[in-house]
């Protein structure tokens, strides 16, 4: 029979046991394999606060020390995760690691600090003895009969303080929380927050928007009419506007300053026929209808109005006018109307172009023609891109003169700069001539003076034609001249383009309408026709028809009849929302998300919500 174990050797034993590891080898195994070993390996002994190691014997392993939290071992100055072999030759120290008695926080917008209190004492801890073996988990219990550290009011603000937390310290309050602490946050200090300005703001005393209906009185067309397009007499107050307010610096808990976002302010410049007042009062000198026009820059000015009798034709010629234009018969083939305001025709359109930097109102039909509005009645304004393309190739020109006379005098010779001037024009730059009598040709047809400087832009730009005396005329500040002529030639269009803009017509066929404003049809409809705004489409009408056209909204589409049994299907796009009262066949599209209309639909409406299901319920169909 075996001798049975001792207590002390089964005590040991069960020192050595790890109860927290998830071995699965045998007990047996483990205690064999450490037992064995460890009689000659090394051992860790704990006494007194102290660890002692003892190194293993030829052929032994060396001891293994861990620590269990808060205790933290250092072995050679360095702590240790796990547990790590130690001997003898190793410096051993340990160290509590607790939270602190208390803690500080800032908020992100450094408003305000708060004082959290964890503890308002600290206690001693002391180790664990642990008798000799060779693998040690160090362990510490707190000694509550001993306070090693009594929290005080004056450590607290001293730490503020050298956190440079000095703005508006609740002392009292962090006091109070030492005496009957909650352990909760508590607000220690306070900043005071910057109050925002108040930014500038444009009051306009008329209306940007022009009634859709032409109204008639007496069998003649009301153009006129106050309720139909905003007018101002003489001396009126047109705007004013109210100055920007700044605001009010604030601090942080910290004693910085907080300075207030600086307010937005608007810059207000007064064109044609207004004034601006010393108290920032916009009025007008004249008869005529008020605009505000720019981005950044608002300006404003009163529109004269051009109006042509009967129809625009060859008789009258192409019409270019710097404001608004009224037509009161039709708009005959092959015409071009380009006004730097609104156009309003009170019959129909054929075969023609007609831009403008504001609204297009025909009473009666557009056929096989195209109408641009704002934005698009810039881009698509003979002015302002024939004057682009002439800067191009002025700037271009200039710097292949600077080349050319840097070429000359290299080889230790001169040439004038108007005679490199008419030789590359005969030359490289043919292009300029003809860019020039283009757009000549196209102020000529101006019936109201387009800008102060006009005359003398034509004179500039005639010059170029003329060879002879560009030799001796020109030089390097009379190109950059002509240029900067042009470029604020090019700008004056641009800064036309009003903001709030449509185009309202009665029916299109086979046409091209862009605005970046509402389009509305007023009356029967489209019909294989382009349509595209940058705001919403809307047909007016209950027996509104839409066949075989495009419409592309960056807004909602409202429709009533949308293709026909006839199969002329229609492509209807939207950012937000397509409403039909019938739709045939077609597509629509809803942001990215795209539908095709196999069979007829009723009183739908398709937005980014439903989009998907009709689609899938469509094609399974």
């Amino acid at each position: 029979m075996p001798d049975h174990m001792s207590e002390q050797e089964l005590n040991k034993l069960i020192n050595m046991l790890e109860l927290s590891q998830n071995d699965d080898e045998p007990l047996q195994t483990f205690m064999e394999s450490e037992y064995f070993e460890n009689d000659l390996g090394g051992r860790v002994l704990v006494r007194a606060g102290k660890i002692f190691v003892q190194d293993p014997l030829p052929g032994g392993t060396p001891a293994v020390i861990s620590a269990a939290p808060p205790v933290v071992i250092l072995v050679n100055g360095q702590p240790v995760s796990g547990p790590a072999e130690v001997t003898s030759q190793d410096t051993i120290e340990w160290e509590i690691m607790e939270p602190p008695l208390y803690t500080i926080t800032v908020s992100e917008d450094r408003l305000q600090a708060f004082f959290t209190l964890h503890s308002p004492k600290r206690y001693q801890w002391k180790l664990n003895d642990y008798y000799s073996a060779g693998m040690v988990e160090v362990e510490a219990a707190l000694d509550t009969e001993t306070v090693v550290e009594l929290l005080g009011l004056n450590r607290i603000i001293t730490d503020f303080e050298h956190r440079g937390i000095i703005q508006n310290l609740n002392i009292s309050g962090i006091h109070a929380e030492l005496q009957n602490p909650t352990y909760q946050p508590i607000t220690a200090a306070k900043g005071r927050a910057a109050v925002p300005g108040e930014n500038a703001q444009l009051e306009l005393f008329f209306s940007e928007t022009i009634e859709n209906e032409f109204s008639e009185i007496e069998g003649q067309v009301d153009f006129r009419s106050h309720l139909r397009i905003p007018s101002v007499i003489r001396g009126e107050v047109i705007a004013r506007k109210i100055p920007f307010v700044e605001g009010i610096p604030g601090c942080d808990v910290y004693g910085e300053i907080l300075y207030p976002p600086l307010p937005n302010d608007v810059n207000i410049i007064a064109k044609n026929n207004t004034v601006v007042l010393i108290n920032n009062e916009i009025r007008a000198l004249r008869e005529g209808r008020p605009r505000v026009t720019g981005d950044k820059v608002k300006y404003f000015d009163i529109t004269t109005t051009y109006i042509v009798p009967g129809n625009v034709s060859i008789k009258t010629g192409n019409i270019l006018f710097s404001g608004d234009v009224i037509v009161r018969g039709n708009v005959e083939d092959n015409m071009i109307i380009e006004s730097l305001g609104n156009v309003y025709v009170d019959g129909s359109i054929y075969n023609s172009t007609i831009t403008a930097t504001g609204s297009i109102l025909v009473k009666g039909n557009v056929v096989n023609s195209k109408l641009y509005s704002g934005y698009f009645g810039v881009l698509y304004n003979r002015i302002f891109n024939c004057s682009k393309l002439l800067i191009e190739e002025a700037q271009l020109l200039r710097t292949a003169v600077r080349l050319l006379i840097q070429a000359v005098q290299a080889r230790k010779q001169s040439v004038k700069y108007g005679q490199a001037v008419v030789l590359l024009l005969e030359s490289k730059f043919q292009k300029i001539p003809q860019l020039t009598k283009e757009l000549l040709s196209v102020l000529a047809t101006v019936q109201a003076s387009y800008h102060q400087d006009l005359q003398q832009t034509l004179h500039f730009l005639n010059l170029l034609l003329k060879p002879a005396q560009l030799v001796d005329f020109m030089n390097e500040a009379a190109l950059s001249g002509v240029i900067s002529m042009l470029e604020e030639l090019h700008m004056g269009v641009a800064r036309l383009q009003e903001t709030k803009v449509e185009v309202n017509i009665g029916k299109c066929q086979n046409s091209t309408l862009k605005s970046n404003g509402d389009i509305m049809i007023h009356r029967d409809g489209i019909v294989q026709s382009e349509l595209f705004s940058s705001g919403n489409i809307s047909f007016r009408k209950t027996f509104s028809m839409c066949r075989g056209s495009k419409l592309e909204a960056g807004g909602s589409i409202s429709a009533y009849y949308v293709g026909g049994e006839s199969g002329a299907q229609s492509y209807l796009k939207a950012k937000q929302s397509i409403s039909v009262h019938k739709m045939y066949l077609g597509r629509v599209t809803i942001d990215r998300y795209t539908a095709e209309i196999t069979e007829p639909v009723e009183n739908m409406v398709f937005n980014i919500d439903n989009i998907r299901t009709i689609k899938l319920r469509m094609e399974s169909n």
